[in-house]
């Protein structure tokens, strides 16, 4: 079989590396210059730690890593709402885990052997003849594939090829990313909350933290004005124990600016073309699941290639992975939901029931990445009987 993967970013390292483990060499193509890749900070949940170990990367990562064991959530002054030990839903699966982002890519990209790496092109166009994908790069090159994986991200060009109709849409929210010093001790995943805003660290490790904070804007708000990042708006509406993390900017660092959005699709196969990460199925990072989700893509693509032919490989992904990313993606938007509810809603619910929550929503993630469609239903139908019985005790509070 002759593939090809578009885009040289987490998603298609791993997919590569996926591939390599069955047997399967493809050419890898990104159309950034091959070198140190700029990002920020990144968490890992215990089901990134389980696919990492299935890429046989998981020691690698862990020792440059930080193990983060609990999340934390307070109010923006500093008011514990909510603790929970992480260790105690992803026992099956393993540590949670930050670190830069680049890391991770540097050891994806280091673990290659014999893909075929190319960089500082892309493609320019896909044509479909019979059972075969004709691409059209931007070199000028022409060559024809079995099997073309859109590894390239939300905004990916092989969805736009492929699926014209399909744009990323906008959540609601924009965001700013950096790394910095910290000066205040982070010990665990710890995010304040306050009124359409949202101010996260998480330590990465040499003294290093991961700053990642978020606002509620209107769509044409976003699309009138240049965002700087509003230190001085944070700062008035949040206290210690973040706050002093803004005041210590190194200014060689870059914040990184975003709307957030998020890509749903019925589908993302056609023809001889696929689509994984986040160029099939972006969502609000409120579950950290990203990185997550790409490296589970690249697993059972994988394994399904190498125990069919394409055809079926192609719809036992989509049979496989479907249920669990639209899990994930339903999760993100009522997460986002819950925290713009006004905090005199939002503060004694997650008192009230924020471990139970952070169960309910990342349980059906324990379960092996080949978990059937019908046992996501069953998770989903509990998740329904858990938000019952909670507003039932919610409201019973203020009776």
């Amino acid at each position: 079989m002759k593939a090809l993967i578009v885009g040289g970013g987490i998603a298609g390292l791993a997919m590569a590396r996926a591939l390599e483990q069955q047997g399967i060499i493809a050419d890898l193509i990104e159309r950034k210059a091959d070198g140190p890749q700029e990002g920020a900070g990144l968490y890992l949940p215990g089901n990134a730690a389980r696919a990492l170990e299935q890429l046989g990367l998981l020691n690698e990562i862990a020792a440059l890593a930080m193990p983060i064991e609990a999340q934390r959530i307070l109010d923006s002054k500093g008011r514990m709402l909510s603790v929970t030990l992480t260790k105690d839903v992803w026992a099956s699966c393993g540590l949670c885990l930050a670190l830069p982002r680049s890391v991770l890519h540097a050891t994806l990209r280091n673990s290659l052997r014999d893909t075929r790496l190319r960089f500082d092109t892309s493609i320019s166009g896909i044509g479909q003849l019979g059972e075969k994908s004709i691409v059209s790069f931007t070199d000028g090159a022409r060559s024809e594939y079995d099997l073309v994986i859109g590894a390239d991200g939300i905004n990916s060009t092989v969805r736009q090829s492929a699926f014209p109709e399909v744009r990323p849409i906008y959540t609601g929210n924009v965001c700013w990313r950096f790394i910095t010093k910290d000066t205040v001790g982070v010990r665990d995943w710890t995010v304040m909350l306050g009124d359409g805003t949202t101010l996260l660290a998480i330590p990465i490790g040499n003294g290093r933290v991961y700053v990642y904070a978020d606002m509620a804007v209107g769509e044409r708000e976003v699309r009138d004005r240049v965002w700087q990042f509003p230190k001085d708006t944070y700062l008035s509406e949040f206290s210690l124990p973040l706050s002093p993390l803004l005041l210590s900017i190194p200014p060689q660092n870059p914040v990184h600016f975003g709307r957030v959005e998020q890509v749903v699709m019925d589908d993302w196969v056609k023809g001889r073309v696929v689509l994984i990460g986040d160029a099939a199925h972006a969502s609000s990072p409120s579950m950290a699941e990203g990185a997550s989700m790409a490296m589970e893509d690249a697993l059972v693509l994988a394994e399904a290639l190498a125990t069919s032919d394409i055809t079926d490989a192609l719809a036992t992904y989509m049979r496989r992975r479907k249920p669990r990313v639209d899990w994930v993606q339903k999760q993100c938007a009522a997460r986002d939901k819950m925290r713009r509810l006004p905090s005199w809603l939002r503060v004694p619910l997650l008192k009230l029931a924020g471990n139970v929550l952070y169960r309910r929503s990342y349980k059906p993630l324990t379960e092996p990445i080949w978990t059937s469609t019908l046992s996501m239903l069953h998770h989903l139908v509990f998740a329904c009987v858990v938000v019952l019985v909670i507003g039932t005790a919610f409201m019973g509070a203020f009776i």
